[in-house]
């Protein structure tokens, strides 16, 4: 598997939290159902074309952190394989 080209401080982050919580936590994590409905609902306005400035700026950080936690799972899924 080819790692996510990330900038350094990103890469550093994602270390310390595949060092200090174990991989099964870090696979495990979900956010919590209110951030789920929010994510959603800023979804659906933003197909309709009803985001604000301010929720597209929220959206945009959403899939920022989504992308984030995806590449900080597959480090942690790869250590479990590597350990194992």
């Amino acid at each position: 598997m080819v790692a996510a080209r990330l900038a350094p401080v990103y890469d550093d982050l994602l270390e310390y939290l595949v060092k200090k919580a174990s991989p099964k936590e870090i696979l495990a994590f979900q956010p919590s159902e209110a951030s789920k409905a929010r994510a959603l609902e800023l979804i659906e306005k933003s197909s309709a074309g009803e985001l604000s400035a301010e929720e597209r700026a929220e959206l945009a950080q959403m899939r920022q952190i989504d992308s984030f936690v995806s590449v900080l799972k597959a480090r942690a899924l790869e250590a479990i394989h590597h350990h194992a």
